[in-house]
């Protein structure tokens, strides 16, 4: 077989995967749990990383990207509800080990004080800047049982755990609120898990339906930037071991609700840009409420 084949091949190939969510089923999903919608949305950044563009977006250049390492706080009448737990210290510095990066002690401070005070806390996927702040937590008792996650998930962590000492032991399962879905699951009023492996096995996009009437999409690392969703291209890194063609698939819907979803905010992760606009315009607050 020639390699102009094979390039056409895995061309045609990432095109072909499909993933398209039903919204109206998702939105329906969204009111099936008793209880008042969330009334805002709030975000923190616990840490960055500094990456060339070239690694970050198929065809970027040597231009320095800040990817943040970000969670999120879903913010009820009475109680809260968290998409992610950040990261410790040591456990971020094990990315860059020879070149330290910035590491924001206070935010994640105020962010183990958000796990603590949360009802529910929701894992998306395994990789240590989603769940250290869970696992590595002195009061990691407290918190695993009122902490979500996938079969996929512990799947991961039990057995290829993005760092080693984030391994999680088979007994420590039973610590957790385990669950098992096919395709979406309505975890608390108003917010919707969807399933989306493609960046990981285990991975998660998370719909959040408000009081107000906005909805907020959180794609999780399906991207890096939002620029992956507009442009329609994939991460570059060549540590990044992804399903490419669920990825590409996953992003050509994303750009699909982003053009005609008018209702929808679409939140990235690792997006400092997007970050930085959606806390100024009072779309996601900068600040949890602890």
């Amino acid at each position: 077989m020639s390699l102009d084949g094979t390039k056409a091949e895995a061309a045609e190939r990432r095109k072909t995967a499909d993933f398209r969510p039903d919204l109206a089923a998702i939105r329906v999903a969204s009111t099936v749990l008793p209880g008042a919608l969330p009334l805002a949305v709030n975000g923190v950044r616990v840490a960055a990383s500094i990456r060339p563009r070239k690694f970050v977006i198929e065809g970027g250049d040597d231009t320095p990207v800040t990817m943040p390492r970000t969670a999120f706080q879903i913010v009820y009448p009475d109680c809260s509800v968290m998409i992610d737990s950040g990261l410790d210290k040591a456990t971020h510095d094990s990315f860059s080990p020879d070149k330290p990066e910035p590491y924001f002690v206070e935010q994640f401070a105020k962010l183990e004080r958000a796990l603590a005070k949360a009802r529910l806390i929701v894992l998306t996927h395994h990789h240590a800047d989603h769940v250290a702040g869970v696992l590595c937590a002195a009061n990691f008792s407290e918190l695993a049982r009122k902490t979500v996650i996938t079969m996929d998930v512990a799947d991961c962590m039990m057995n290829t755990p993005h760092r080693p000492h984030l391994r999680l032991a088979p007994q420590t399962l039973e610590r957790f609120i385990v669950l098992d879905y096919p395709q979406y699951y309505p975890v608390a009023p108003g917010v919707v898990l969807i399933r989306s492996p493609g960046h990981s096995p285990d991975s998660q996009m998370v719909f959040i339906r408000l009081q107000s009437g906005r909805e907020i999409l959180h794609s999780v690392d399906s991207a890096w930037i939002m620029d992956n969703i507009t442009e329609v291209k994939g991460k570059a890194a060549p540590w990044v071991k992804e399903d490419v063609p669920a990825v590409m698939a996953q992003l050509r819907w994303l750009n699909t609700v982003a053009a005609t979803e008018e209702n929808i905010i679409i939140l990235v992760t690792h997006d400092d840009e997007l970050f930085e606009r959606l806390t100024r315009s009072g779309t996601i607050g900068g600040e949890l409420a602890v």
